[in-house]
């Protein structure tokens, strides 16, 4: 696991397997992504935080490329809650797993990042080496 393609960005378990606390930069809404330019009204916005939590569990965490393949995808996530932490930066978002979308493969891979989340050795944004 490397520390620089996901610096400042931390994942804890809550008490629910299909809940996380993430925590990551604070990205564009879509109307100030609009604003700049940098998305037309009539496209589509991919919220970046879930993106983000994606790539984070599987390339920062359990170590395996996010392809289409990957058994949890950007429509099985789902971002109930969030606060801004400091001065704005970052923000923690409560994101959750849609349990209706979870095929026996995503439930298999929730168990394994609930494994390492629950380690001691985890420590909010890599797995400590023993």
């Amino acid at each position: 696991m490397s520390y620089k393609p996901f610096y400042r960005i931390y994942l804890q378990p809550t008490q629910s397997r299909l809940f996380f606390s993430f925590v990551t930069y604070t990205p564009q809404t879509r109307d100030q992504m609009i604003r700049c330019g940098d998305l037309r009204d009539d496209e589509e916005y991919i919220n970046q935080v879930v993106c983000d939590f994606l790539l984070f569990i599987a390339e920062g965490i359990l170590d395996v490329r996010f392809t289409s393949d990957f058994p949890i995808q950007y429509d099985d996530v789902m971002i109930v809650c969030s606060r801004q932490r400091g001065r704005g930066v970052q923000h923690e978002y409560l994101l959750g797993i849609q349990a209706e979308r979870l095929t026996n493969s995503g439930s298999e891979l929730l168990d394994l990042l609930g494994n390492v989340l629950s380690s001691p050795l985890w420590e909010g944004f890599v797995k400590r080496r023993d």
